[in-house]
């Protein structure tokens, strides 16, 4: 099982069955019983036009919401179990004996938590085994991050309709990675859907308009640095505290295949970095400053270097929490 496959899996369905397992006497249930509580009803709020080929879940086919619902609950059922969220022994499920302590009832598993622990899952299982069921989406999160024109969104994976300022993962992949698809981390339309859906939540990327996606970790960054003292950094020393964070950006153990730009004795930063330190600025987490003409390092927004900004320190002011970004 892998992260964008099946297309199934939904991260606020996963939500939806830690709130109910938590309802349930010493947080366990058997397998099939807890998929059949949150399936008929529960879903509904989760459940998109990929699931119900509608817009509205409302509008669809009430035998098609239940079956959809089912598969929905149990893919995302595996997942959690796959990220560690939940053991299963048998046909029996509980709460891992990790997140035993982290929610004491339905109310505490919100967006915002359910947003750190499933981030904190997928960034632990790509250290520990980047070949592992979750490889394949910090594979795209690492092209998406690097291409250049970071505000120039990808906006779908492949299509034959022209599109001026947008432009195709697929065409992306094959550029990197050649025309083999079965290499590809991305292979199709559906797991494009996942990833931009994933990389979203995850706060590693963010969306534009109704189908693009630019690359952007700064919600992932604002929630991972949080004991991070407040004052004057060197932005080397910063970047690599961001790689240790989120290690698919520049210099992190997950940011395969990809060499460092010079300019001189300036490194141009990823066009997700640069896009993440930007937003971070933007949200009053940070002040990026050039103190001297050494050591720095570039933030490129546009291919040509129009909108260069040399940077040396960062002054982190404060820590926040998701959501004022």
């Amino acid at each position: 099982m892998a992260l964008l496959n099946p297309p199934d899996i939904l991260p606020e369905a996963m939500r939806f069955l830690v709130r109910a397992l938590l309802a349930l006497p010493k947080a366990e249930a058997d397998r099939e019983e807890l998929v059949s509580l949150v399936a008929p009803r529960g879903l509904a709020e989760a459940m998109d036009s990929m699931a119900t080929g509608t817009a509205d879940p409302s509008e669809a086919d009430p035998d098609d919401l239940r079956a959809g619902g089912s598969i929905i609950a149990s893919a995302s059922l595996d997942a959690l179990r796959m990220l560690g969220v939940v053991e299963q022994s048998g046909n029996r499920i509980k709460l891992a004996t990790t997140e035993v302590d982290r929610w004491k009832g339905p109310v505490d598993v919100t967006p915002r938590s359910m947003f750190q622990v499933l981030l904190d899952a997928v960034i632990k299982m790509a250290d520990s085994d980047p070949s592992s069921g979750v490889g394949d989406f910090v594979e795209a999160l690492v092209l998406l991050h690097v291409a250049g024109e970071p505000l120039r969104p990808f906006d779908r994976f492949e299509s034959p309709v022209a599109s001026r300022d947008g432009r195709s993962f697929a065409i992306r992949q094959e550029q990197v990675l050649g025309s083999e698809r079965k290499g590809w981390p991305v292979p199709n339309r559906e797991q494009w859907s996942s990833f931009r859906r994933w990389a979203s939540y995850l706060g590693l990327a963010r969306p534009v308009g109704s189908s693009g996606l630019i690359p952007d970790a700064s919600e992932a960054l604002a929630y991972r640095l949080p004991t991070l003292a407040p004052g004057d950094y060197d932005v080397r020393d910063f970047a690599a505290r961001c790689a240790s964070a989120v290690p698919f950006l520049d210099g992190g153990g997950l940011q395969f295949d990809h060499d460092p730009q010079y300019e001189g004795d300036h490194a141009i930063l990823t066009g997700g970095l640069t896009v993440s330190l930007l937003q971070l600025e933007a949200g009053g987490f940070l002040t990026l400053e050039r103190r001297s003409d050494a050591g720095g390092r570039t933030l490129r927004l546009r291919p040509d270097g129009s909108a260069d900004r040399v940077v040396t320190t960062v002054v982190w002011e404060k820590t926040r929490i998701r959501g004022d970004l």
